[in-house]
């Protein structure tokens, strides 16, 4: 594999006079990063093999290509903040069964908790609390936070008791905490589950925002707008991973202030129960081992696990990246 990927370089180089004119320069900036990165990606085998046991146990993920259905449509640029280049919406069908399942329904009820501004604090009641706590009972039980559980405990990072654990999961998930920079009394306006799995706007811009459920939910709603795919085009529904651009507007009928999400990645067909699961693997490590570009390889696809720590504490945010992230200020 390490040959055929200096075989990729070589040939780059070979061919980069003929894409620099028949394409952009930020796509032939965005090939040459990823096959550089290719030559230099060396997977942490510890958590890869940790992570290709809970995905290989997950019997609960969603059949790309049978219960889910993608359209990728056109490949849009980071540059373009204008144009939306994918006319028709991103997931053309979903099998609705999939929400009868006990981890999606729980997952499913808690995606409309929380305010997408952020700066505006966020009031959980009573029946949302509940709600989390259902979801928290579910995941804990399932067979990849099972393994994730198993190998954090191993490495004496988290409790092994089962009620404890799921005391801990919640503080690292759904502890409220200040993401705001305006100076002054606002209260608590983001969590670790808000950023990774629901979203927020800040400042016109989407942050956050890492799971194609929500982003099913509020495209059918009308609230999303696809724009189009970055980078290379999935080449087969075994690839579970998509880079993609989009606009969001809790307003339906009013896209004119629409927040951008300019370049987003995000999983397809995975469990709640597997994210959740694998993030928290991804932000306990990064933070024991302050690292926040995480290369891992499972099921022949290499990428990073991305995990940020914001105010030295909190789950700041996790996403998967085909190359690695900026490190940013802890």
């Amino acid at each position: 594999r390490r040959y055929f990927k200096l075989l990729c370089v070589i040939l780059f180089g070979i061919c980069l006079s003929y894409f620099r004119c028949v394409c952009s320069f930020s796509f032939c900036l965005t090939l040459a990063v990823r096959l550089r990165t290719m030559t230099d990606f060396e997977p942490n085998e510890e958590l890869s093999n940790v992570i290709q046991q809970m995905w290989s146990d997950d019997d609960n993920r969603a059949i790309v290509g049978e219960d889910l259905v993608i359209n990728m449509g056109q490949r849009t640029f980071t540059r373009d903040q204008t144009a939306d280049r994918s006319s028709e919406p991103l997931i053309e069908y979903v099998n609705e069964e999939l929400f009868q399942r006990e981890s999606y329904k729980r997952f499913y009820d808690l995606l409309d908790n929380y305010e997408s501004a952020v700066g505006v604090e966020e009031v959980m009641t009573h029946q949302e609390i509940i709600e989390m706590k259902k979801f928290v009972d579910v995941v804990v039980n399932s067979k990849p936070m099972r393994i994730a559980q198993e190998y954090l405990v191993e490495k004496d990072w988290a409790p092994a008791d089962q009620e404890e654990f799921k005391d801990w999961l919640w503080d690292v998930w759904f502890t409220l905490y200040k993401r705001g920079r305006k100076r002054g009394r606002t209260g608590a306006d983001s969590s670790g589950f808000e950023h990774v799995f629901v979203g927020e706007i800040r400042n016109g811009s989407v942050i956050g925002f890492h799971n194609w459920i929500q982003f099913y939910r509020l495209e059918r709603e009308g609230k999303v707008d696809y724009r189009g795919f970055i980078g290379g085009r999935r080449q087969q529904d075994s690839e579970f991973m998509i880079t993609i651009q989009f606009s969001w507007d809790e307003d339906a009928d009013d896209k004119d202030d629409a927040a951008l999400k300019y370049v987003g990645g995000t999983m397809l067909g995975t469990s709640p129960e597997f994210e959740m699961a694998m993030y928290t693997l991804a932000w306990v490590y990064g933070k024991e081992n302050d690292v926040v570009n995480i290369p891992i390889a499972i099921e022949d696809q290499e990428f990073y696990l991305i995990a940020h720590v914001f105010k030295g504490k909190y789950l700041g945010t996790c996403f998967t990246s085909r190359t690695p992230q900026e490190e940013r200020k802890r």
